[in-house]
């Protein structure tokens, strides 16, 4: 099963740990202003040729055949449901990825602090 991904992973892109093999509801935490959310097909997958996206709640969506990019207004918490038609997706033919924002300055002591703004993403049905 996909396991969550923070603000940071999301802010580099990144794959699932796991094949997708069932349904999945999905939360999107957005902890910012407006941010778009994606998943991407991999390796020339047209994943949204049997996957769908139902269940919208707290977002807007517009989908291809390879990929989904989803509008959160934040701070808010996006939720919506993948529904895999049937056939598993592989987790190198998947990605999620986030338009989220690094934000840094520079400490006392010069060191430079780093934080992150803009979406969690987690797997809601445990």
């Amino acid at each position: 099963m996909p396991a969550s991904k923070s603000k940071a992973e999301l802010y580099r892109g990144g794959s699932p740990s796991t094949d997708i093999t069932t349904n999945q509801n999905f939360e999107l935490r957005n902890n910012a202003g407006n941010i778009y959310f994606s998943i991407e097909g991999q390796n020339g997958t047209a994943l949204f040729n049997t996957a769908t996206l139902t269940s919208l709640v707290n977002c807007s969506v517009v989908s291809g055949s390879r990929n989904a990019a989803f509008a959160v207004t934040g701070p808010a918490t996006a939720s919506f449901t993948l529904n895999i038609g049937g056939a598993t997706i592989a987790k190198e033919n998947i990605k999620f990825r986030a338009t989220n924002t690094l934000s840094s300055s520079p400490g006392a002591s010069g060191n430079t602090t780093s934080s992150f703004f803009g979406i969690d993403f987690f797997r809601s049905n445990a």
